[in-house]
């Protein structure tokens, strides 16, 4: 301990930490309690220092906690709706607040039975997702098209249309035949990402 420390203490511009106050006790034969509580040495704003450090430890782990916690649980959800979207769980998808409602076309088979993998192209450039659909009505030579509106692989409405009926821009996008999905030609039927 140097002299300057000591001379800080006795000035009051500084006080000693607790473990240094108990090295000072025993050193000096002298009770923690009588040491803090004394009349001849004004070393009660030690007290309250010590008081206010306590405190402020508290509120810094307090703080410390509450954003820990966040960040956990902000990561828990990302992954999950980033989960959900991998593997095109519907009802992840469809609370999934950071998907928007997209409208998209694709081209069905001659014959299907229930519901059948098609790739609905979002947009002209051709950017989309297999999607599992189900029509509930049989298409025809005309009506081999279906317009479908989705978030994520959450597919909220299709309806069946002409080739006339899909604007010009998307007609090449829709596609003239239908391909089945072959997950090693085309990948995994979604991305990881949980936007748009």
């Amino acid at each position: 301990m140097t002299r300057q420390t000591v001379s800080r203490w006795e000035n009051g511009s500084t006080y000693p930490n607790l473990d240094t106050l108990v090295e000072l006790s025993e050193r000096l034969s002298i009770s923690l309690d009588n040491l803090l509580k004394s009349d001849e040495i004004p070393v009660v704003p030690i007290v309250h220092q010590i008081s206010r450090d306590v405190r402020l430890k508290r509120r810094y782990w307090r703080w410390l906690t509450i954003i820990i916690g966040l960040f956990v649980s902000i990561s828990l959800i990302g992954g999950i709706l980033s989960w959900g979207h991998y593997t095109q769980n519907t009802t992840i998808d469809r609370l999934n607040p950071l998907l928007t409602t997209q409208t998209g076309y694709a081209i069905l088979p001659e014959k299907i039975k229930s519901s059948v993998d098609v790739y609905v192209s979002d947009d002209p450039f051709g950017s989309g997702e297999w999607l599992k659909i189900a029509t509930g009505q049989m298409p025809t030579k005309q009506t081999r098209w279906v317009l479908v509106r989705h978030k994520g692989s959450y597919v909220s409405g299709v309806r069946l249309v002409t080739r006339q009926q899909i604007p010009v821009s998307m007609r090449e996008q829709a596609g003239s035949f239908y391909i089945k999905y072959n997950q090693k030609a085309e990948g995994p039927r979604a991305s990881w990402q949980f936007w748009n």
